[in-house]
């Protein structure tokens, strides 16, 4: 019998604000300054199609970069998927067929694969994909008649040139997955009987269901952290599932403290396994965080601590936050945002990290940033 180790921490805030100048007192001798050069891919919005930008950035500025990248512009897709610098989405064709398209901004390539080329007369929806170890995972739901439906998640093999894939049958409608550890996790919902919701774990080996867990009715996402655990978020806690040995700890938050990372689009990971995302709040429409999964701690980030108010509502003329980016190796965060006045034009700013939090510039953008991805 499976034992599961329960643990529940309350949460913590810190509000981090910026300095764009030393301390006159400070008798510390200052340490010389770093210097880098980055290579950026902005994916960003525009009237309901998604593009890319280029950028450059040194430890002074950061510029639009005038070279093309070989990602085309598509409608805004509804179902996608990253992991590091990989980008999936898929494009619903017909009823019965659809596109999967996989870009690898690290070398800027791509491939598009027909996901259903062998189903025929079909009625069917996808729900979500996954892409990891030379594997595309798709979960659909079919439709066999107005009152029954079929759940499968459909694993195609990239390794090979010709289409290659399998279909395994879920007893419940699946809703997110993830991969990890040579595992996958389907989160799924009992759509048919009782609503409950389920995680489903798939050893992609033997391609067959090793474990099942209950999740209740609150479940609001699930998705893989940088040590190979699991996340499951509700709004009032969220489970930290160890992939190997399926032990659970469980952080409840205090109220009013709750760190509000599951319902965040634009997220990603340092190298120690933080969390970067927009943490809803009313004032500017989200607001730039971190969430510190070692030691159960939200960082925030308002605007107002690191800009001006004329910065804020006049010079940059900040609405919406849409993106929050990490790179890892400049310690510096990139905040996109929509411009209050104007619905398909943005901007990105950057803030340094270390040694000190220090707001260091901001670049208007012909478009609303969606996602940033480091390239050297």
């Amino acid at each position: 019998m499976k034992t599961y180790g329960m643990y529940y921490a309350l949460l913590a805030f810190v509000v981090f604000g910026c300095s764009s100048t030393p301390s006159e007192d400070s008798e510390i001798p200052k340490e010389e300054e770093s210097f880098y050069n980055a290579d950026y891919v902005l994916l960003q919005r525009n009237n309901e199609q998604l593009s890319v930008q280029l950028l450059n950035a040194t430890e002074k500025t950061m510029n639009l970069n005038s070279a093309q990248s070989t990602f085309e512009n598509v409608p805004l897709p509804e179902i996608s998927f990253r992991k590091g610098t990989t980008y999936a989405y898929y494009t619903e064709l017909t009823e019965c067929s659809g596109q999967l398209t996989i870009h690898d901004f690290a070398d800027d390539t791509a491939i598009t694969i027909d996901v259903f080329e062998d189903l025929l007369d079909c009625n069917l929806k996808t729900t979500s994909i996954a892409v990891a170890a030379e594997k595309v995972y798709v979960s659909y739901v079919k439709e066999e008649t107005s009152k029954i439906n079929k759940y499968f998640v459909r694993v195609i093999d990239l390794s090979v040139a010709e289409v290659n894939h399998v279909d395994i049958e879920l007893d419940k409608k699946p809703l997110q997955m993830d991969y990890t550890n040579g595992r996958l996790f389907v989160w799924t919902n009992d759509l048919d009987i009782t609503n409950e919701n389920a995680l489903s774990v798939f050893d992609m080996v033997s391609q067959t269901v090793i474990h099942e867990i209950g999740l209740g009715y609150d479940v609001e996402r699930i998705f893989a952290d940088t040590h190979q655990n699991m996340i499951i978020a509700y709004q009032e806690l969220h489970t930290v599932l160890n992939s190997t040995t399926m032990n659970m700890q469980y952080i409840r938050y205090e109220d009013g403290k709750e760190p509000l990372f599951f319902g965040s689009k634009s997220n990603s990971f340092d190298g120690a396994g933080r969390l970067f995302y927009i943490r809803p709040e009313a004032e500017y429409s989200g607001i730039p965080s971190i969430y510190d999964f070692s030691n159960n701690l939200a960082l925030l980030y308002y605007y107002e601590n690191f800009l001006t108010a004329s910065q804020l509502e006049f010079e940059f003329n900040i609405g919406e936050t849409t993106m929050v980016g990490y790179d890892d190796v400049n310690k510096v965060m990139l905040i996109g945002y929509q411009k209050k006045d104007d619905v398909n034009k943005g901007g990105l700013l950057r803030i340094q990290l270390e040694p000190d939090p220090e707001f260091l510039d901001n670049l208007n953008i012909n478009g609303i940033p969606c996602q940033i991805f480091y390239q050297n």
